[in-house]
């Protein structure tokens, strides 16, 4: 059988010429969505001050789409005393509010998926301003000494992180610019950027005052943190226990890859520590418990946890800091009554801990 070689090629060029078009189609379809969505606020022009203007009257509701760590440092910018307290971790701290602390000036600094990095941009973001607190409570979460968890959100901060270490800043972050500008491809970005473009297109995206600390949406309190929202909040033990069991199916938050311990992370994290008791300042470590199943399912995958929490242990007792809870939720108190999801306590069993 003889092939016609002419009609061949003719039509391979067409199917990709056909293949190309659907690309770059699917390609403007994910970068417009992901632009005019922006879950991140990437694009969009800064919500940070904005809100940080409203907290020094009130609290605001409707918050999302903004970056948590530029409101930081916009917020620590916008003190004019210095607290007593402040909380500095993931969002396993972000529950931590002024009413855990009688007569004392709390500010909570937890930003999402915390890394080492942020710990030290946002520690040099008070000592830049000499703002510098009585007392430091520390969220360790495992993932801070895992090289291979992906967080790269500090480096919408990474100026002040290299501050600390006093390396010369270039005039452009590079790494975030691309960091910024790969997202509008991100098929992760683009799931967030359709629900934030059709609450836009809803209304429900503006920022509003409110006197209220619980409201029907994620609500920023005026010390920093957070109340979660009505759904969260009310969420019944049927559905947290769905809800986790689907999650232990999958990889467990930012410790998919956690071999072993960076040597490099964990001395920067002691490091860091001995800074903040040189400086005469009280600290904390606070190490939030997991949900009964993600911790099995940790002890059986993820060993590698079980050494963080050993090696944090043996740290504090050395140092004399002081240690609050376990990622062991039977060495912390607690049990599956007292989470909205596999990571993340109630309120009302964040309460159970001793931060005084």
């Amino acid at each position: 059988m003889k092939i016609n070689f002419y009609t061949f090629n003719f039509d391979m060029k067409k199917f990709i010429y056909k293949t190309n078009i659907i690309i770059i189609i699917i390609s403007l379809f994910v970068i417009t969505i992901n632009y005019f969505g922006d879950a991140a606020n990437l694009f969009s022009e800064s919500k940070e001050l904005e809100i940080v203007e409203i907290l020094k009257n009130t609290n605001v509701k409707n918050i999302s789409n903004y970056d948590e760590r530029v409101f930081q440092k916009e917020l620590i910018n916008s003190l004019e005393i210095k607290p007593d307290i402040i909380a500095i971790g993931s969002s396993r701290v972000m529950s931590i509010d002024s009413d855990f602390f009688n007569d004392k000036i709390f500010i909570n600094n937890g930003v999402s998926g915390a890394s080492i990095e942020d710990l030290i941009a946002i520690y040099q973001m008070y000592k830049s301003k000499d703002m510098l607190p009585k007392e430091i409570i520390l969220g360790v979460d495992p993932w801070l000494f895992n090289i291979n968890n992906n967080q790269n959100r500090w480096l919408s901060v990474e100026k002040e992180y290299n501050k600390y270490y006093n390396k010369e800043e270039p005039k452009i972050n590079l790494n975030f610019t691309i960091l910024k500008y790969t997202q509008l491809f991100s098929p992760s970005y683009l799931q967030e950027s359709i629900k934030s473009l059709l609450r836009k297109l809803r209304g429900e995206r503006k920022i509003t005052p409110t006197a209220k600390k619980n409201n029907e949406g994620q609500t920023l309190l005026k010390d920093g943190s957070i109340t979660y929202s009505q759904k969260l909040r009310n969420i019944t033990k049927d559905k947290v226990d769905y809800a986790v069991r689907k999650y232990i199916q999958s990889k467990i938050y930012s410790i998919e890859e956690f071999k072993r311990i960076s040597p490099e992370k964990f001395t920067e994290f002691q490091n860091l520590c001995s800074d903040i008791l040189e400086n005469d300042i009280k600290l904390s470590f606070f190490l939030s418990p997991y949900h009964p199943l993600v911790y099995q399912k940790i002890s059986q995958d993820y060993d590698v946890v079980l050494d963080v929490e050993k090696e944090i242990v043996e740290f504090a007792i050395n140092k004399k800091i002081k240690l609050i809870g376990s990622f062991s939720p039977f060495k912390a108190g607690v049990n599956d009554k007292d989470f909205f999801d596999g990571m993340h306590l109630l309120k009302s069993s964040v309460r159970l801990f001793n931060f005084n």
